[in-house]
């Protein structure tokens, strides 16, 4: 759990606690020890999904009937927080938390869909991603040019995804295109297709941070996608997207959260071991005092996420509570990183060193999901 949490002030049920701490011990056996394996090595990548399959992570939102466990929304969030605050999620970026996009399968897709790629999901045989942006449509998802045109019993999609997370490993992708363009973001529409289908290519692109994060573009070439692989309905792509525009705020919060704690924490247990000029460098004031505002941050954005997965809970959060809470703790975590790694000195700076690798991580959280300057126009529009 969080730095002082305890049970009567966090905002989460028992199941969902049992969960976390399901996640924590399995983070603790088979990520923090092994991070560096999973560099350039998708094999291992993908018997770290089997495992977590098998240790009940994945596929929390798939219901009972599905053989799934029916869970809140919010695991997904709980797993985030872990894996922020895991050492080897400095590593393997956003990975396991990808696990989101099954919300767009349940909410969206037939019975029939559900029923084929629900067991797979939940072993951890079938990994996913979510494709959206394209290289002139970030921000403005409206803008977007892979097309969808009906042929028959099948959609024929031609265009092209970039930064899509989990893309080289996935064998399930979900992607919005346009099936009428003349009506702008009501003719977009989602889709999942399996990644071997004929047509897809992917490519795989090279990140600042995260040295076994998998991002890649997928080139749709005449691919054909069966009709009943439309999610909701043509022209509905919007309302999936909202569906989960609340919950990966709040993962992105709950990530960028548990990173910040994460850095303190190192830089802490580095100022009390570390000397110079006869006494510890904790011993300065100057220390004390970056302590002692790292944690104050630290607290306050607890409290702003806390309330944040209350209001979820309620269904009482929205658009403009998502973008502030992303907005605040995302920025308050690459203070608080900066702030641990400038107390490392030079040895923060070698690359091998955790902090380091968190440092150059944790700076894409003011970035995806929105930039900072994206959640800043949302919020001036509800004034």
């Amino acid at each position: 759990m969080p730095m002082n949490e305890s049970h009567s002030t966090s905002p989460f049920t028992e199941e969902e606690e049992m969960y976390r701490r399901t996640v924590r011990a399995f983070f603790d056996r088979e990520l923090d020890p092994h991070a560096e394996k999973f560099v350039g090595d998708l094999d291992y990548d993908r018997a770290f999904w089997r495992k977590a399959g098998a240790a009940g992570l994945l596929g929390a939102a798939i219901p009972e009937e599905y053989g799934g466990p029916g869970a809140s929304g919010l695991c997904s969030v709980v797993l985030q927080h872990e894996l922020g605050r895991s050492t080897g999620g400095t590593t393997v970026g956003t990975s396991i938390g990808n696990d989101i996009v099954t919300s767009l399968l349940v909410k969206g897709g037939s019975e029939s869909l559900v029923r084929r790629w629900a067991p797979g999901i939940l072993s951890g045989d079938i990994r996913q991603c979510f494709a959206v942006t394209e290289a002139e449509a970030g921000s403005d998802i409206t803008a977007l040019r892979t097309s969808a045109v009906r042929e028959g019993d099948h959609y024929v999609v031609n265009g092209s995804k970039i930064f899509s997370s989990n893309a080289n490993k996935a064998e399930l992708i979900y992607f919005v295109a346009k099936t009428d363009p003349s009506k702008r973001g009501r003719g977009c529409s989602m889709f999942v297709v399996e990644a071997d289908t004929p047509g897809i290519s992917r490519r795989g692109m090279e990140t600042m941070g995260y040295d076994a994060y998998d991002v890649a573009e997928i080139h749709f070439d005449n691919v054909r996608v069966p009709a009943e692989n439309l999610l909701l309905g043509e022209g509905r792509a919007f309302e999936l997207i909202f569906y989960i525009f609340g919950l990966e705020r709040l993962e992105v919060a709950a990530r960028a959260l548990g990173e910040a704690e994460l850095a303190f924490r190192l830089a802490l247990d580095y100022v009390k071991e570390r000397k110079q000029f006869g006494q510890r460098i904790f011993d300065f004031q100057n220390t004390q005092f970056k302590l002692a505002e790292m944690k104050t941050d630290i607290e306050v954005g607890l409290a702003f996420f806390h309330d944040g997965v209350r209001k979820y809970r309620s269904g009482n959060f929205n658009l403009t509570d998502g973008s502030m809470l992303k907005l605040w703790i995302t920025e308050m975590s690459s203070r608080v990183v900066d702030a641990s790694l400038q107390m490392f000195g030079g040895a923060g700076f070698m690359r091998e060193m955790t902090i380091s690798r968190l440092y150059r991580g944790n700076r894409l959280h003011r970035l995806y999901g929105g930039t900072s300057e994206l959640q800043k126009v949302s919020i001036a529009k509800s004034l």
